[in-house]
């Protein structure tokens, strides 16, 4: 039995003033409701304070979970297994969590310059991956996109993940409509999403700190659930063939987006359903999966399988009439998937025709030696295929990201299976040049032009680059007034050289990087408009390896490159302690920072496994800043510190004390200074201060 509380007349909601309503829809009061609940330990009474769907929820918090709405800190969910010395398993498993994250991943471009992070938890809950990573968020909102933080309705109250998983439908909080407060500056969307069998398998969702576009992002994702949930049915659904649905007449069937969505289901060799996506449990007027799984196709659909395959073979529509009046069209699909390739649902933890990699072994390890396929890099391989193609065209590409991602791999990739391969590839880093001297280098110099010039000339690094690729890296940082020239010769394919007066005509392709952010760039001045739209021909935006959908995997591969690079004859392993601290670290500096780690690693194992005492202390250190956003930094550096033996833990600690003393040396003790050069609050710092006696 829940308990009420009348909220008392004076807060009569015709009396409350417009700007304290701040609900999604604009009519409820979860400010004031909030208020008023952190007062008595109840949620108020009544469909005019809060929309029914957080009433319960907060209810929920309350009376089940006996949670209460004072409680502001976060319980991250425990990755690591201790006792057993293992990574713990993860509701949903590798295999579908790759996948999952792959469809994320192409989400991305809708979400390119907006505050919105993207979030893909397990079916508990767990994070498990994160794209745009809080950048935007603050503090809290970056410890809040952490790997392996707990959104679970019982942990930090209701959200839109953890919400979603209860109720097994999309939801969307805004504010103080969240139970827990360290959600109240942000909005938060969630999409359940299912396997072939209905069981839960992962949770999609949004989070931001433009809380008046939480209803714009429920409706995205409601569309972006159907769609990953569409492709991860005919990716990983059992099944040798397939149905594809949708009503025959959209007005005399279901309301909302249903009926403008195709439904599928799943049949064996034998016309059995094993499978069917939610729109299509729909159109077959099914409440749950239940009743259907397992049905011949003729009990349900009053058609048998060879009918179907007839009309397939015929090229016929197929038209069926469920025994609810309804009328469908129907696609027959013949599936033909080897049955060993089949990933069951996250209730199976298995693979059929192998077995998962034990606890603790590297991820993906037993995936690969089950099919015998080495390991690909789609995200590169996805961007080479299509700047392959755009080269035919001799269109101008821009490649972006942050420092380290792997730019130049790329555009070596590019080179090397493009029309041009065999040609010239000229590579400029226009930030290493000095600024008086990349003029001559990009378009070269006739004898005697200047000081000190070659007495032949030079031929400048536009004609090196003749019929091949010119690759201008850093293109952010050269200065404006060669940002004219460079213009005038991507536009006329012509160059003058220093100190010349008859035009060189260079046939070259051009492809740029930079990791600045060229459209602010191009509003603050620093670049040139024209030459920014000149050099984006088509843009490829290269994520960061915390982002990247196949982390896990590519360290895996770079690990194995290493250990052949090194000639390591010993099978070396990376433990389960040194794989949760790798999934879980920043990365700032991307796939660069990754290769020094591995290479110092591999240098320091002495066993068969790599112990957490083998990575490099300023990795370890650099983890622990990242999160100290907040005083509950220090649980985590506790945490890390317990993975280490006693003397390096007192090593760190002296670490941290040699940090604090240069910080307070470098601004004659200012606190505030200090605080903020190591990124940390005062509070903190005063706390470390007074734990390790320092003093100013």
């Amino acid at each position: 039995m829940y308990t009420v509380v009348q909220m008392p007349k004076h807060l009569n909601p015709e009396t409350i003033a417009p700007e304290q309503d701040a609900g999604l829809f604009g009519v409820d009061r979860p400010g004031v409701a909030w208020d008023w609940m952190m007062q008595t330990g109840q949620p108020p009474e009544g469909d005019d304070w809060v929309r029914p769907q957080v009433s319960e929820a907060w209810y929920r918090c309350i009376e089940e979970y006996r949670l209460s709405p004072r409680t502001n800190l976060l319980r991250p969910h425990a990755i690591m297994d201790f006792e057993n010395g293992a990574r713990a398993t993860s509701a949903t498993n590798l295999d579908v969590r790759t996948a999952l994250a792959t469809m994320a991943f192409n989400l991305q471009p809708a979400l390119r310059d907006t505050s919105v992070s993207l979030l893909l938890a397990d079916s508990a809950g767990t994070l498990i991956h994160a794209l745009d990573a809080g950048s935007n968020l603050g503090p809290m909102g970056r410890r809040l996109v952490r790997l392996g933080e707990s959104w679970n309705e019982l942990i930090i109250g209701n959200n839109g993940l953890g919400t979603a998983a209860v109720l097994r439908e999309p939801v969307a909080f805004d504010g103080k409509e969240h139970f827990s407060s360290i959600l109240h500056p942000f909005a938060t969307v969630g999409h359940p999403l299912f396997a072939h069998d209905g069981s839960l398998v992962a949770l999609l969702g949004l989070i931001t700190d433009q809380r008046s576009s939480a209803q714009t992002l429920l409706g995205f994702v409601r569309i972006a659930g159907y769609l990953v949930e569409t492709n991860l049915f005919e990716c990983q659904a059992p099944g040798a063939f397939m149905l594809r649905m949708r009503l025959n007449n959209i007005s005399a069937g279901l309301t909302g987006q249903d009926c403008l969505l195709d439904g599928l289901i799943s049949l064996d060799e034998q016309g059995r359903i094993v499978g069917a996506t939610r729109t299509g449990l729909n159109l077959l007027r099914a409440e749950r999966h239940s009743d259907i799984l397992s049905k011949k196709v003729e009990a349900v659909l009053g058609v048998t399988l060879g009918d179907l395959r007839a009309c397939a073979r015929q090229g016929e529509p197929i038209e069926l009439e469920i025994p609810h009046g309804w009328r469908l069209k129907a696609e027959f699909i013949v599936r033909r998937r080897p049955e060993k390739d089949i990933v069951q649902s996250s209730r199976v933890s298995t693979v059929k025709g192998g077995s998962r990699a034990a606890p603790g072994a590297a991820p993906g390890r037993g995936a690969k030696e089950g099919n015998g396929e080495e390991w690909r890099d789609a995200v590169l391989e996805a961007a080479q295929q299509k700047a392959i193609n755009l080269q035919k065209q001799k269109i101008p590409i821009l490649i972006t990201g942050e420092s380290g991602v792997g730019k130049d791999h790329l555009v070596r990739m590019i080179h090397a299976q493009g029309i041009r391969k065999g040609r010239p590839l000229v590579l400029v880093n226009c930030a290493a040049i000095p600024r008086d001297l990349i003029s001559s280098e990009l378009f070269g110099y006739v004898p005697g032009s200047f000081t000190g010039a070659r007495t032949g000339g030079k031929a400048g690094k536009f004609v090196e680059a003749h019929t091949g690729v010119l690759f201008l890296d850093e293109i952010g940082d050269m200065a404006l007034d060669l940002q004219t020239a460079l213009l005038c010769a991507l536009d006329s394919s012509e160059i003058v050289p220093v100190g010349g007066s008859k035009p060189v005509r260079v046939d070259v392709q051009v492809i740029a990087a930079t990791n600045s952010d060229l459209p602010d760039c191009v509003r603050k001045g620093a670049f040139r408009r024209d030459l920014y739209y000149r050099l984006n021909g088509a843009q490829f935006w290269l994520p960061p390896l915390r982002e990247r959908p196949d982390k896990l995997g590519l360290i895996e591969h770079l690990w194995e490159l290493e250990l052949k690079a090194q000639g390591v004859d010993e099978r070396k392993t990376l433990s389960a302690e040194v794989w949760d601290i790798f999934e879980r670290h920043p990365w700032p500096g991307n796939i660069r920072e990754l290769l020094n780690v591995l290479r110092s690693c591999l240098a320091m194992t002495t066993g068969r496994e790599t112990q957490v005492s083998d990575l490099p202390i300023d990795f370890l250190k650099e983890m622990s800043a990242s999160a100290q956003g907040d005083e509950e930094g220090e649980a985590a550096l506790s945490t890390l510190a317990k993975w280490r033996p006693s003397l390096e833990a007192k090593a760190l600690a002296d670490w941290e004390a040699d940090a604090i003393r240069s910080a307070l040396a470098k601004t004659a003790g200012n606190i505030s200074e200090s605080a903020r050069q190591l990124g940390i609050t005062r509070a903190t710092l005063y706390h470390k201060m007074a734990r390790l006696g320092l003093r100013k």
